[in-house]
Parts: structure tokens; C-alpha cells; sequence
């Protein structure tokens, strides 16, 4: 067997994650998922990981921690000391459902939950057209990479496309266009277009109430971000927070937003909340027939399958729900067809995949609030920048994940990285640069 057992450095400065604490449970939870996840799904190398992706949440840790890799068995297994006992978190990889951080089960439970379920054969996706310009510069993106991970954009991949045309891309040593790259909360959006395949089928609509424990809320409630469940998505001025918690301390994201208590009448209050998305993916779960297969089916072969994207990872947590609110892995080529969807209304290769009705009705309308709309960031943009064209909307997650869409201008541009903690802390700031650098494509390809 192929094992691997690392001691992990010390950084010389430390920043704790922005929107994480100083929790060893969770730092070692959300290394060794982020380890396993981005080294067997992204195809990552370990150091790279290390170094330009979690360095942060390593070196909060109170005591160096021991590393071990299973390139076998696929799992990844972290350890530290502490308050003088060995702590240790492992994240497992299943064929099919990327890594599963563990809290009760052990490795071959964990299997034993997916046995017999049937998921597709990983093949190279579809490949979408191409135009490439070698003139269109995307300089501005990588502009702010440095050597100072902290202070560093850390841009990995952008790719551009307008048309209906890849027109250009761009990419660190270690990325390409079919690496599979991890979506944070752009999977929301992912999980909103499913709710439309549901929707569309019959299974779901837009009112039907939903009752979870003592919470009551409409599809159309989940999708617009205002359940009524008091949630704190980063720490507040106490320092409580529930989205390390319902990642890191629980295997069951759903029983831990069930439980949580009621703050406001659902549908009348905007509250940006992941642990809601997590509800709405158990709606999908449920709707779709109730188990891990049918699940399954309505993401690979209802919605994946007809995009011709033919290797994307979704991920479960350790109970078997859909993290349908951060934990999605598609190629950056297979990103741009998420994004066109928007510009054809729907269409992929004159297949309508979700309804018109649904792209511009519900996802690309106002809910709540009037730059969210279901499960997608309207144009939030307009006072900072205001050539930006007004029905701008966009994919966004955590440490600077996006894929932005200009459907008046048939362009979608799609960018990963991993923002250093001092960019992360400003993200305001992050994602005016990274509108500017749209907009600087836009003018490029109008000139």
C-alpha cells in the first residue's frame, strides 16, 4: 500500500480563516476535507494545497499536525496535539461522491452507504466550441498573484466565453481547462437550476410548503435566501457562527439546520444562509424519491448528462445529504456551460435543460432582496461600476470562485483561485477588481 505521512511546517505569519475560527476541530476538518477533495477530485498536488490553498488553516493550528495520505484507499487524515491528546480528522473519497469528512462512521461504513448505487462512468466532458483570440489579454486577473499568500488574489484559471465560444483562457502550471474545480457557493446556484429540473418534471413548485421540524418555509422561500432560520453564516461580534459548526462539528448538515431556532416569518427578510441551501437540497433529495440514487439520477443524468458534462463530483456529507450549498466539482470548461445556460434562456444545443420561465422568472428576478435572486447573485455592481450592463449576474463562493454572466453581451467569464485571507477580509474590494476585469473583456471584445 502507497502511504504518505508528512509533517506540515509552520508558517512565519499567521491570518485564521476568514469566515472560520480557531477551533482545532474544525481546522483540521476542514484541511483534511479540503486535502482529500482538492488532491483526488482537482488533481492537485499536496504542497500546492498546502501552500496556496489552506497554509492559513494549517498554521492556526496549536501544534504542528502529521499529515497522511492514502493514495490507496483515498483518504486523507490529519492530526495534532491537543490540550496534550491526539486529534484526528480524516475525509474519505468515494467514486462518484468526491471525499466525506468523517464524524461517526469509520471508512468502510461510509462505502457501505453507496454500495449499489449506480453513478456514471467518468469521461471527458463535451468539449465546447472554440474561437480563441490570442489578443484578448487576461492580465488584469492575475495582476495581484504574489509570493505573499495573505495579500495574494491567487488567481489559479480564468476562461472566457462569447458567443457561444471559448475566445480565451488562461491558467497557473497546475490548472487547465478540464481540471475539475471546486465551486464553494457556487454550487447554490447548481442546486437553484435542479430545483428548476424538479420543478419542470412536476415533482416540485414554487409554493409548496415545506416543513422541517419546527420550521415551515415554500420552495420559493429557500430559493430567495429568507427560511426564517436564525443563522450566522461568519462569526458575529460574540464570535458564534453556524457554518463551521455544520461542516466540521456535525456529519448531518440538515438535522443541525433543522434544529436551529426561528427568527423571522419566512419570505420576509433576506438572510444569506447556507445552512438553507442545505434545506433546499433536502427538498431536492426528497422530491427527486428519497434516497442517494434518485439524488443522483437528478443531478448526472437529468441535469449534467444533456450539458455533456461527464465527470462533475457533487458531495455528501457524512449522513447522505447533497452539500448542495458549497461542495460541487465541474471542469472550468464545463463552468462556462453553467453560465450559458443563462444566456440561451435554458438551452443547451437546442435542448430546452430547465425552463425559461424558471431562468428568467425565478433565478434571474429579484426576491427578497433586490441583488439576490434564486440562488444567484443579481448585479450588486452598478453604483461602483456603473458601465457594467444592469442584467449582470453571478456565481460567487467563498475565496473567490465566480462565474459572471452578461446575457445582453452573450458573455460568460469564469475565474478560480483562492483569495489569501487579507483579500478574503475585503471581498468587497476583491469583487469590484474582479467586475473591473470583466468589464475590461467586455471592452476588449467590443473594441
Amino acid at each position: 500500500m502507497k502511504h504518505i505521512a508528512l509533517k506540515l511546517g509552520s508558517l512565519a505569519s499567521i491570518v485564521v480563516l476568514s469566515g472560520c475560527n480557531s477551533d482545532p476541530d474544525v481546522l483540521l476538518g476542514y484541511s483534511a476535507n479540503q486535502l482529500c477533495s482538492r488532491h483526488f477530485i482537482s488533481q492537485e498536488p499536496i504542497d500546492f494545497i498546502k501552500q496556496r490553498v489552506i497554509p492559513e488553516a494549517l498554521g492556526a493550528l496549536p501544534n504542528t499536525p502529521v499529515l497522511s495520505v492514502d493514495e490507496v484507499a483515498k483518504q486523507v487524515s490529519i492530526t495534532a496535539q491537543v490540550d496534550g491528546s491526539p486529534l484526528t480528522r480524516t475525509s474519505v473519497f468515494r467514486d462518484g461522491f468526491g471525499c466525506t469528512l468523517l464524524h461517526e462512521l469509520t471508512p468502510a461504513q461510509l462505502h457501505a452507504q453507496s454500495q449499489g448505487v449506480m453513478v456514471p462512468q467518468p469521461l471527458p466532458s463535451t468539449p465546447i466550441a472554440k474561437a480563441l483570440d490570442p489578443a484578448l489579454s487576461l492580465d488584469s486577473f492575475f495582476a495581484t498573484n504574489n509570493k505573499d499568500y495573505t495579500w495574494s488574489d491567487n488567481t489559479f484559471a480564468v476562461a472566457v466565453m462569447y458567443q457561444g465560444q471559448l475566445v480565451a483562457e488562461q491558467y497557473d502550471q497546475f490548472h487547465a481547462g478540464d481540471t475539475r474545480m471546486l465551486s464553494w457557493s457556487m454550487a447554490k446556484t447548481v442546486t437553484g437550476l435542479l430545483t428548476g429540473v424538479l420543478v419542470d418534471q412536476g415533482k416540485l413548485t414554487l409554493e409548496q410548503s415545506l416543513e422541517f421540524g419546527h420550521h415551515e418555509m415554500t420552495v420559493k422561500n429557500l430559493l430567495n435566501m429568507s427560511s426564517g432560520v436564525k443563522w450566522a453564516e461568519l462569526p458575529d461580534i460574540h464570535g458564534y457562527e453556524d457554518l463551521a459548526p455544520m461542516w466540521y462539528h456535525t456529519g448531518d448538515s440538515v438535522n443541525y439546520v433543522t434544529g436551529l431556532p426561528k427568527d423571522f416569518k419566512p419570505g420576509s427578510k433576506f438572510e444569506y444562509a447556507t445552512g438553507t441551501t442545505q434545506l433546499l437540497s433536502k427538498a431536492l433529495m426528497d422530491a427527486s424519491g428519497g434516497d442517494l440514487s434518485s439524488i443522483n439520477k437528478l443531478y448526472q443524468q437529468d441535469f449534467f448528462a444533456p450539458l455533456g458534462i461527464n465527470n462533475a463530483i457533487a458531495e455528501l456529507d457524512e449522513a447522505g445529504n447533497l452539500r448542495g450549498g458549497a461542495r460541487m466539482f465541474l471542469t472550468v470548461h464545463d463552468w462556462l456551460k453553467i453560465g450559458q445556460l443563462f444566456v440561451n434562456n435554458g438551452r443547451w444545443n437546442g435542448e430546452q435543460i430547465v425552463s425559461e420561465a424558471w431562468i428568467k422568472d425565478v433565478m434571474m428576478s429579484k426576491g427578497v432582496d433586490k441583488h439576490y435572486g434564486g440562488q444567484l447573485w443579481l448585479n450588486d455592481m452598478s453604483f461602483w461600476l456603473p458601465k457594467l450592463p444592469k442584467d449582470t449576474v453571478s456565481l460567487r463562493g467563498h475565496r473567490g470562485q465566480y462565474v459572471v454572466i452578461i446575457p445582453s453581451k452573450q458573455l460568460v467569464v469564469a475565474r478560480f483561485g483562492a483569495y489569501g485571507a487579507v483579500v478574503n477580509q475585503h471581498i468587497g474590494l476583491a469583487n469590484k477588481r474582479l467586475f473591473r476585469s470583466v468589464l475590461d473583456i467586455l471592452e476588449q471584445l467590443e473594441k
